[in-house]
């Protein structure tokens, strides 16, 4: 019973109140309007919008816990389908081989991200950002059909990405939502029960002392870099095989989702906290959203503004809670609360 009542007031029960309340809102929108939102086939729509930013999130969360982040995420995906669809059109190799190939040079983008942050001490931000901009120029050259100048959008269709777009189970589920939600489900085992994870947690928590316990935070973030571009590069395959094609442009829009879902779902900028359910959740929320004003005709120029807004308010209960965090170390560590024993403790 006590581990129910730390549900309930734990914050993924919030955000699955929230997720409810949306559902029951839209329901009653859609009904007065005379659409139908609550419906097995809005659910795998919504499971279907989630699938592309599932990965990028994931990658992200793991980052974020461990206090760094990754910008370029979205670009090693774009790169990813381009580089898929160029191997298999421009240089005729195999659509398995393609595949592969394009998932270890995504891999090999993101230990590069970890290089910038840990040998040039480049803060996170600044060097992903950085990369995001040289990896879409490196796609661009990329996309390039021989013989030609200008790069564009580079076309296949074949049954390899025929299965990526189109298998389903029963004809309902697609088989690349199931893998997102496999994704989700071992990375969630991996942050919340094994040695790494909570090795993760300490890096994000504070470096300083990770390092004092024997955990190499430099190791660490060449791991979750690398593991980000890795997920990253399986995005983009996925990203390819939906929509026939590699463009630069690919996962533009899917970026700042994933990490708004992050956010959202309680994992902090400052490092050290958060899950994979509550990215889960957020995620849910944020696509949620987005099918209900599509289905109850909202204006998709409003939509883009609430995402926003949302983000905002996200960051800004991350920093008010960071901040509370701080003042009430330094309470204890001061001894203004008057517990003696629990600045020993703290010391």
């Amino acid at each position: 019973m006590s581990g129910f009542k730390v549900f309930l007031k734990s914050k993924l029960f919030t955000l699955l109140v929230i997720w409810v309340v949306l559902v029951l809102g839209f329901t009653l929108w859609a009904g007065l309007m005379n659409e139908k939102f609550f419906s097995l086939t809005t659910f795998v729509e919504i499971g279907d919008l989630l699938i592309l930013t599932s990965f990028l999130s994931v990658g992200a969360g793991f980052l974020m816990v461990s206090g760094n982040l990754d910008l370029s995420a979205s670009a090693i995906g774009a790169f990813s389908a381009v580089f898929m669809a160029a191997a298999m059109r421009y240089w005729g190799l195999h659509p398995l081989l393609a595949i592969v190939l394009a998932v270890v040079a995504s891999t090999a983008l993101g230990v590069l991200n970890g290089f910038l942050v840990n040998e040039f001490k480049f803060p996170a931000f600044i060097a992903t950002m950085a990369m995001a901009s040289l990896i879409r120029g490196i796609t661009q050259w990329v996309s390039v059909e021989p013989g030609k100048i200008a790069p564009g959008q580079v076309n296949i269709r074949n049954e390899y990405t025929s299965f990526i777009a189109d298998g389903k189970f029963f004809g309902l589920v697609p088989y690349m939502l199931v893998l997102a939600l496999v994704v989700f489900i071992i990375y969630g085992i991996i942050l919340a029960k094994t040695e790494f994870g909570m090795q993760v947690y300490m890096v994000g928590g504070n470096p300083q002392a990770a390092r004092l316990s024997g955990i190499s935070p430099r190791k660490m973030y060449y791991v979750l870099y690398a593991n980000s571009g890795f997920l990253a590069g399986i995005c983009g395959v996925i990203a390819m095989g939906r929509a026939g094609q590699g463009s630069l442009n690919a996962l533009i829009n899917n970026q700042f989702t994933g990490l708004t879902a992050a956010i959202l779902g309680g994992i902090s900028f400052g490092g050290g906290s958060g899950n994979m359910a509550g990215v889960f959740v957020g995620i849910l929320i944020l696509n949620t959203f987005n099918k209900g004003t599509t289905i109850v005709k909202f204006s998709p120029y409003w939509t883009t503004v609430f995402t926003g807004l949302l983000l905002l308010i996200a960051l800004t209960m991350d920093y008010i809670n960071a901040r509370n965090a701080r003042k009430s170390v330094g309470l204890i560590k001061t001894g203004k609360h008057g517990d003696k024993a629990a600045v020993a403790d703290a010391e």
